[in-house]
């Protein structure tokens, strides 16, 4: 029994261990033909820029684009709110009197609450590029038009 749960273990072990990253990259702004953005993640792996270089092809072509230019961007703001209650104990107590009235000693006890908050920007690396225009043809590959031939005489 011991045996069949350590082979188990064993596999889910080194199961979770095969599973390749897969790149991420998604269109910010795409307009088809022209160019666009394209956004992965800060600090991109080659697997994300990767990506991004399928994205820019299906959209341009196959080495038909241009980086134009590429950087962090803030896309939004999360904001985390903590709160912490400390509670102090009564410790007063009457040391004596002063015209009738209790004179006491110590703290009243009761409840100090303090909030912090925290602001973070939400990042990520952006990519925009154009499509490169359709090189011309160069004449050696343009197929050569066939020649003509001679007009007939009528008789």
């Amino acid at each position: 029994m011991k045996l069949l749960f350590a082979l188990v273990a064993l596999m889910v072990v080194s199961g979770c261990q095969t599973v390749p990253y897969q790149g991420v990259a998604r269109d910010v702004k795409r307009k088809p033909g022209v160019g666009g953005t394209i956004a992965v993640p800060l600090n991109p792996r080659q697997e994300d820029r990767d990506r991004a270089t399928q994205a820019m092809i299906s959209n341009c072509g196959n080495g038909n684009f241009k980086v134009t230019e590429e950087g962090e961007v803030v896309t939004g703001e999360t904001t985390q709110a903590s709160s912490r209650n400390d509670y102090r104990q009564n410790t007063q107590q009457q040391t004596g009197t002063f015209l009738g009235m209790p004179v006491l000693a110590g703290d009243p006890g009761g409840v100090d609450t303090s909030t912090t908050s925290t602001r973070t920007q939400m990042k990520e690396w952006q990519i925009a590029y154009e499509c490169a225009p359709a090189a011309p043809m160069p004449p050696s590959a343009a197929p050569a038009p066939k020649p003509m031939k001679p007009a007939k005489k009528k008789k």
